[in-house]
């Protein structure tokens, strides 16, 4: 067995790599293309298609095809309705403390999507493509370190969960590069790893990436009501 923060460096050269790859596939996208031409909605999904694709590949390499073992089960089995109104609310919370910094002069990562666009690309492809990016790649490929633990409030955190929380949460940095005001970064920042602690928990507690899933969209869209 890998000493842990070997573990942990590994998979945390295993985000880096990814997030690069989906950076050369967003690059490539933009670059004017009979394909982008005749369908321009592919330079704002290509970050997170990217994303999804090398996620999964690298997901394959390593437990040669099982799928499962990441996170890829169907699982209902939590408590629904309390997950979606609690991300919804820290969402919502995420985004009225996030305005406090918008000026005349400040950008949001979405200023030039639709209303349809963010349903359908921030809402939910960017919300299963982050998902399977950090509580299926980078938390899964730490779970044999998840019987190492920490007690926040009433519940105890595996350390997978709270690296990609953080790892989730630090991402976001990269807004920083489209002209995003920096206190509403370090917003999103703190309140993706929330996000982040959440999704990772009900994903351990139920080795399904679909509630995970579900907190993300829920983050997302409570924090879009403004």
């Amino acid at each position: 067995m890998k000493h842990p923060l070997i573990k942990i460096l590994i998979a945390i050269l295993l985000g880096v790599f990814v997030l690069m790859f989906a950076s050369v596939i967003q690059m490539i996208i933009s670059n004017e293309t009979i394909i982008t031409e005749n369908f321009s909605p592919l330079k704002k999904i290509a970050t997170h298609l990217g994303m999804l694709i090398c996620s999964i590949l690298i997901i394959l390499i390593i437990t040669k095809g099982k799928l499962n073992e990441y996170g890829f089960n169907w699982s209902f089995d939590f408590p629904f309705m309390k997950i979606i109104f609690i991300s919804l609310a820290f969402g919502f919370l995420s985004s009225v403390i996030g305005n406090l910094f918008i000026d005349s002069t400040s950008k949001t990562a979405t200023i030039d999507f639709t209303l349809i666009e963010q349903v359908l690309y921030i809402w939910f492809f960017a919300s299963i493509a982050e998902e399977v990016f950090t509580r299926g790649l980078i938390q899964g490929f730490l779970s044999s370190l998840k019987h190492i633990r920490f007690k926040l409030l009433n519940y105890y955190l595996s350390l997978p969960v709270i690296i990609g929380a953080i790892f989730f949460g630090a991402m976001h940095l990269a807004l920083l590069a489209l002209g995003v005001n920096i206190l509403n970064v370090m917003t999103i920042i703190v309140f993706g790893i929330v996000l982040g602690l959440i999704a990772g928990y009900q994903k351990e507690k139920t080795n399904s990436l679909i509630p995970a899933i579900i907190v993300h969209m829920c983050f997302n869209i409570g924090g879009a009501f403004l």
